[in-house]
C-alpha cells in the first residue's frame, strides 16, 4: 500500500476533490438526521436545540409548513450537492485519462529509447501490451480507484465521528461489527485478488502475442495447415483469461456479500440492543431511526471502499511493471537524437576489436577489426549467424559493444551522437517497414514534403513506373506492410526513401534474399545506377549472394 499511496500523492488536486465529494455526501447525511429525530420524537421540534431556534426565528404559524420549507430546502440542496459532485467526477474521469495519455506515451517512448536491443530480449508483443492494456490498467485500476477510495474512506470516518457525536453507542457498534469483516477480507480475499490479477494479465499478455503472429503469418500458416495448432493455443488463452475473470469477479461479489452480512448482524444488533437495554441507550425509535439513516450512507461507502480496494488489488501487477520499467528513465536516443548535428565523415569507418553478444559467453563478434572508408562499395559475407547483420546494428549504433569501439572518423560512436551519424545512414533491410499510408509518406517519413527531393528519390531508386501505374500515383495507399507491392517494390521504396533523406552512406541487409532472379537483378541494376557510382557515396551489402556482391570494391568474409 505505500507504493499505491506514494502514487496517488502525485495528484493532491484529485484527492482533495475526492475529500471534498466525501464532504458533500456527508452534508446530506448531516441535513436528513435532524430532521429524522425531530420527526420521531414527540416534541421533536420544540425539544431539538437548532431546529427549534430556527423554527422561532422564522415565526412560521405551523410545524407542517416548517416541515415542508425543510424538505424543500433539503430537496434543493441534494439536487446542487449532486450536480456539484457529477462535476468533479467529470473532472476527475478527464484528468485520469490525461495521467493514462501521459503514462502510455511516457512508456512508449522509454521503450523505444532503450534501443533495439532492449526490444528484442523482451519481445515486440509484451512491450506493446504493457503500453496498451497495462499502462489502461494502471490508471483505471490502481491510480483512479486508490484516489476514490482515499475519499470514501474519510466519508467513512466522518460518518463514524458524526455518529460518535450524536450517539457513542452506535457508532461504536458500526465499529465492532464492520471492523473484523473488512479485517477478514483483507487477509482473505486481498491476496487471492492479486494473484488472479497477475494470472490474468500474463493470460492476456500471451493472447496478444497469438494473435498478432496469427495474422502476421496468415500465408504461412494456411500453406501448412497449421492454423488448428494455434486455435488451440488461443481457445487455452481465452480459458485462462476466462478462468481468471471468473475468480476476480466471483472474489468481488464474495466481498460485497460479506458487506451486507455485516449491515444485516449490525441492524440485528441494534434492534436487540434497543430492545433488551432500552433504559441504557435512549430512545428505541430514534436508535433504530439513526442507525438506518447512518447504514444508508455507511453501506454505499464501506462497499466503495471495499470494490476499489479489490480493483487495486487485482490490478497491482501494473505496479511492478510501471515501476520496473522507470518511465521516467532518460535515454540520449530515440526523439531527443532528431536534435544533435549531422556526424562528420569525411574519411573512414572502423570497427577497433569489437566484442559483442547478448551474453558475454555466447558471442555473436569477437575481436573484430576492419576499415571502410568514404567512397568504397564493401560486401560481408558469411555462413548464417555468423553476425553479418549484428554488424550492421554496431555501425548504425542500435547495439552496443561489449568491448571495443567503433569510430566515425576519429570520432567514437555512442548514444551520445548516433542521432547525428544515423542523418548520413539510409538502411535497407530483408524485412522492410513499410505504413499503412501512401506510397509518398512511405519514401518521406518523419521528413518535411519536398516535392523535387521526391521525385529525385523515386527516378533513382526506379520507382517512376509504379507511382504512374497506381490509381493515385505516390499518394496512392500501398496496403499494411506495403501488401499492394511485389518484394521488389517495398526494397526500392527502401531506397528511395535513403535518397529522398540524402544519405551518403547507404547499409543493405540482405536486400534480395527473399527475392527471385529477376527482381534480383532489378535491385541490382539500382544499385549500378550513377547515383550509387558517386565517390561520396559509401555502400556497405551484406550478403550471401556472389551476383550482388560483385558490385562491391571488395568483400569480407566472416566465415
Amino acid at each position: 500500500m505505500q507504493k499505491i499511496f506514494s502514487i496517488i500523492l502525485k495528484y493532491p488536486g484529485l484527492i482533495i476533490l475526492s475529500v471534498l465529494r466525501a464532504i458533500l455526501e456527508l452534508a446530506g447525511l448531516a441535513l436528513f438526521v435532524p430532521l429524522m429525530l425531530v420527526l420521531l420524537e414527540e416534541d421533536g421540534l420544540e425539544k431539538s436545540e437548532w431546529p427549534g431556534r430556527i423554527y422561532t426565528w422564522l415565526n412560521i404559524g405551523s410545524p407542517g409548513a416548517f416541515l415542508i420549507l425543510v424538505c424543500g430546502v433539503i430537496l434543493i440542496f441534494t439536487i446542487l450537492k449532486n450536480i456539484a459532485i457529477h462535476k468533479i467526477e467529470t473532472h476527475q474521469n478527464r484528468s485520469l485519462l490525461k495521467i493514462f495519455s501521459s503514462c502510455s506515451k511516457s512508456l512508449f517512448t522509454t521503450y523505444y529509447n532503450r534501443g533495439l536491443q532492449y526490444i528484442k530480449e523482451n519481445g515486440t508483443s509484451a512491450l506493446s501490451h504493457n503500453t496498451n492494456s497495462v499502462c489502461y490498467a494502471y490508471v483505471f485500476g490502481v491510480t483512479g480507484p486508490a484516489i476514490a477510495m482515499t475519499g470514501e474512506i474519510v466519508l467513512v470516518a466522518l460518518i463514524v465521528a458524526s455518529l460518535a457525536f450524536i450517539n457513542f453507542y452506535v457508532a461504536l457498534m458500526e465499529i465492532a461489527l464492520f471492523f473484523p469483516l473488512i479485517f477478514f477480507y483483507q487477509m482473505k480475499i486481498g491476496g487471492e485478488l492479486q494473484r488472479a490479477g497477475k494470472r490474468d494479465n500474463e493470460a492476456k499478455k500471451n493472447q496478444w502475442r497469438v494473435t498478432a503472429e496469427t495474422f502476421r503469418g496468415y500465408a504461412e500458416l494456411e500453406v501448412n495447415n497449421a492454423l488448428s495448432k494455434l486455435a488451440e493455443i488461443f481457445d487455452t488463452g481465452l480459458h485462462a483469461i476466462s478462468k481468471s475473470k471468473l475468480k476476480t469477479e466471483s472474489l468481488k461479489s464474495a466481498s460485497s456479500k460479506l458487506i451486507e452480512t455485516g449491515v444485516i448482524i449490525a441492524i440485528t444488533g441494534v434492534i436487540l440492543a434497543g430492545y433488551f437495554f432500552d433504559n441504557g441507550v435512549g430512545n428505541f425509535r430514534v436508535l433504530i431511526a439513526l442507525f438506518a439513516i447512518a447504514t444508508l450512507k455507511l453501506l454505499p461507502a464501506l462497499r466503495s471502499v471495499v470494490s476499489q480496494y479489490s480493483v487495486i488489488k487485482s490490478s497491482k501487477y501494473t505496479l511492478e511493471i510501471i515501476l520496473e520499467s522507470d518511465i521516467d528513465y532518460k535515454s540520449d536516443s530515440g526523439t531527443e537524437s532528431i536534435l544533435q548535428d549531422t556526424l562528420k565523415f569525411e574519411n573512414k569507418l572502423e570497427f577497433r576489436n569489437v566484442y559483442f553478444g547478448f551474453a558475454e559467453n555466447d558471442l555473436k563478434i569477437s575481436n573484430f577489426s576492419m576499415i571502410i572508408n568514404k567512397g568504397e562499395k564493401v560486401g560481408i559475407k558469411g555462413v548464417s549467424g555468423s553476425g553479418k547483420s549484428t554488424l550492421l546494428y554496431l555501425l548504425m549504433g542500435l547495439y552496443k559493444p561489449l568491448k571495443g569501439d567503433i569510430y566515425i572518423d576519429d570520432t567514437q560512436l555512442d548514444i551520445q551522437n548516433r542521432g547525428g551519424w544515423h542523418k548520413r545512414v539510409g538502411y535497407v533491410s530483408q524485412d522492410i517497414f513499410i505504413m499503412d499510408a501512401t506510397l509518398a509518406d512511405n519514401i518521406i517519413l518523419a521528413q518535411e514534403r519536398d516535392s523535387q527531393r521526391l521525385n529525385m528519390a523515386i527516378e533513382r531508386a526506379s520507382l517512376r513506373e509504379l507511382a504512374e501505374s497506381l490509381p493515385e500515383g505516390v499518394n496512392t495507399r500501398i496496403g499494411e506492410g506495403g501488401c499492394r507491392l511485389s518484394g521488389g517494390e517495398r526494397q526500392r521504396v527502401a531506397i528511395a526513401r535513403a535518397f529522398y533523406k540524402e544519405a551518403d552512406v547507404f547499409l543493405l541487409d540482405e536486400p534480395t534474399s527473399a527475392l527471385d532472379q529477376k527482381t534480383e537483378e532489378e535491385i541490382s541494376g539500382v544499385l549500378e545506377n550513377p547515383a550509387f557510382q558517386d565517390k561520396n557515396i559509401t555502400v556497405v551489402i551484406v550478403s550471401h549472394k556472389d551476383s550482388l556482391l560483385n558490385i562491391c570494391n571488395r568483400i569480407i568474409d566472416l566465415s
